[in-house]
């Protein structure tokens, strides 16, 4: 049945509050699972921080935790390479003395769980590497090279269509421009997911508020503070005539570009004197050059609304764009001296990250279960068929390490020398 003039049903089993990766990814795992589904998304699938990320895939995380969801992430692109607009073109992680530790548990584990990579220690070494592929890499100050071979990107867009349709295809109801202003409450647990003045009925809600999370979090009794808001720092760059082609032959991976600092513009003067990276891909049309860098901490006060390029306090700005010019400088010769012949276009979108940089899946009522992503939802897209396991068959011990409870018992996900809140 559905409610009266408002297209929506009346009752759902299960009422997936948010349309980004996560919640898409969840909501057609649940619905393979037989689960009757419905999905509330505010504005369109993909609207909120998943449509201004940069895809890309890759297991450089410092905690042990991470290897085995990112390994069984990377075999959900395999299975379907061209739906989800997947490109396996590797991953290089470059970094310097501070992080080399790093690197090598990272290797470790990947190991371990059987995610084909490669670690090459030593300044010689990483530079013989580096400029096979790329003759003019400057490899100073680089100490450890670790290069995934599964790793590389997925396009965005194509990612988000991609879910909605399985989810679909599942049976699951997808409805867009529906915001939910709340919950409703029978005792503990959760009667029904309310939308500006009408309720649906449900057993199970699931929420994936992305950006939003403080907001849900205060709404569940638990401490806000545990996710902090973050202004991302990406962008589309384009230097006519020069591009990132490799050696002949080769396709041009993912590069994370880490150094000690400091970094300086063509001109000599300082641009950050201190720990600094970038990160960066080819464009999702074959030209062009899409990276980031380090995002900037927002205060409490920020306005996430209007989201996105409609927020100009949303967006990178010229000093992001410095820093990665700079920075592609001082990682490949060809772009030094370039000056105003760049073509800069900064993103803009606010992202949450937890505390400690990981995703938080955990019920928050007998019925409601939440889920932040950290930052990190499409190399994550495994968690919706593990938050489904976690809510169908009694719990999924690969998720124990990303229960909310870990900020307050003080059992936080092990950091890194990365100059970077999230690795």
């Amino acid at each position: 049945m559905e409610l009266s003039g408002t297209g929506l049903p009346s009752r759902a089993g299960c009422v997936v509050v948010g349309g980004g990766v996560l919640g898409l990814a969840t909501a057609g795992a649940l619905a393979r699972r037989g689960e009757d589904v419905v999905v509330l998304e505010k504005d369109r699938v993909g609207a909120g921080a998943s449509g201004i990320a940069g895809g890309i895939v890759r297991g450089y995380y410092r905690s042990p935790a991470m290897a085995e969801l990112v390994r069984r992430s990377v075999e959900v692109f395999e299975r379907a390479p061209e739906r989800f607009g997947f490109r396996q073109v590797g991953y290089f992680a470059v970094v310097p003395e501070r992080q080399v530790a790093d690197l090598e548990a990272i290797a470790a584990q990947q190991a371990q769980v059987g995610y084909d990579s490669e670690l090459v220690l030593g300044n010689e070494r990483c530079a013989d590497v580096l400029t096979w592929l790329w003759p003019d890499f400057d490899a100073d100050g680089v100490e450890a090279v670790l290069h995934e071979r599964r790793s590389g990107w997925a396009d965005t867009s194509a990612t988000i269509r991609a879910l909605a349709d399985r989810a679909r295809e599942a049976g699951a109801r997808i409805h867009e421009g529906v915001r939910v202003t709340g919950l409703e409450w029978a005792g503990a647990e959760v009667r029904g997911v309310i939308t500006e003045g009408v309720t649906i009925d449900c057993d199970l809600a699931v929420v994936v508020p992305g950006p939003w999370g403080q907001e849900w979090l205060a709404g569940f009794g638990a401490d806000a503070g545990v996710v902090e808001l973050w202004r991302a720092q990406e962008g589309d760059f384009v230097l006519p005539g020069v591009g990132l082609q490799p050696r002949a032959g080769r396709e041009s991976p993912v590069v994370h570009f880490d150094h000690a600092g400091p970094l300086r513009a063509d001109d000599g003067h300082v641009v950050v004197d201190g720990p600094w990276g970038i990160y960066f891909r080819l464009g999702r049309t074959g030209t062009g050059i899409m990276g980031g860098g380090l995002p900037e901490r927002l205060g409490a006060a920020a306005a996430l609304e209007p989201y996105g390029e409609g927020n100009a306090a949303h967006m990178a700005g010229a000093s992001f764009v410095e820093l990665f010019t700079a920075g592609l400088g001082a990682a490949l010769k060809r772009f030094r001296g370039a000056g105003e012949r760049w073509e800069a276009r900064p993103g803009g979108g606010v992202i949450a990250l937890t505390a400690d940089g990981y995703p938080v899946l955990d019920r928050v009522a007998p019925n409601a279960y939440l889920i932040l992503d950290g930052g990190a939802a499409f190399k994550l897209l495994a968690l919706g068929e593990l938050a489904a396991s976690d809510l169908l068959d009694g719990g999924e011990p690969l998720l124990e390490p990303f229960r909310l409870g870990r900020f307050g018992a003080g059992r936080q996900h092990v950091a890194s020398a990365s100059p970077y809140p999230w690795t």
